[in-house]
């Protein structure tokens, strides 16, 4: 599921710890995410999709979200209308 994050993060060019300081986390952190160890929480996902550009989790995670990317109002991240 977080094989893409790691594939656009290479695509790119940067390293763990150019994404990691992006999104405020430490390398280790953003490592354990990229392999599937650790779940990104709504706010660091929120983060992933701005470093990346994306709009919707689902383009960078595939259709398989984690499970703890629900805002709080439980809408799913990135499909929100206002």
């Amino acid at each position: 599921m977080f094989l893409k994050i790691r594939q656009e993060r290479k695509k790119n060019g940067w390293t763990l710890d150019f994404v990691a300081r992006q999104i405020g986390i430490s390398k280790a952190a953003y490592r354990n995410i990229e392999t599937g160890q650790r779940k990104p929480s709504y706010a660091i996902l929120v983060k992933l999709l701005g470093v990346f550009n994306y709009n919707d989790p689902r383009e960078l995670f595939g259709a398989a979200t984690p499970d703890n990317t629900k805002e709080p109002d439980g809408n799913q991240a990135g499909t929100k209308t206002i």
